[in-house]
């Protein structure tokens, strides 16, 4: 779904889960309840603003303020402007970002 995609991007961008906690239901709770912070606010890296307003849209709380298929999301990823990265770019992110 959407949520969980927009989780797996947040992660991707940040090398940071969207939200942490100790136990299961503290995490669970935080997805319910609270709004993530920002991406760029959650790592050193430069992050497009319309990327991460596409990021944030998928973890609306109200399931009707999220993109409302994977082909519009898709599309609006797609109508990104920004540089592509090269593999050795993509590379050195994640060996400094891969968890532990």
């Amino acid at each position: 779904d959407i949520y969980s995609l927009g989780c797996t991007l947040y992660f991707l961008l940040t090398g940071k889960l969207v939200f942490e906690g100790g136990a299961s239901l503290q995490v669970i709770a935080k997805h319910i309840q609270e709004t993530p912070v920002p991406p760029p606010r959650r790592t050193e890296l430069p992050i497009d603003a319309e990327l991460d307003r596409i990021v944030l849209a998928c973890l609306a709380k109200k399931p009707q303020d999220r993109p409302q298929t994977a082909a519009e999301l898709d599309r609006e990823l797609a109508e990104l402007h920004s540089d592509p990265w090269s593999q050795e770019e993509a590379q050195r992110w994640w060996r400094q970002h891969q968890p532990a």
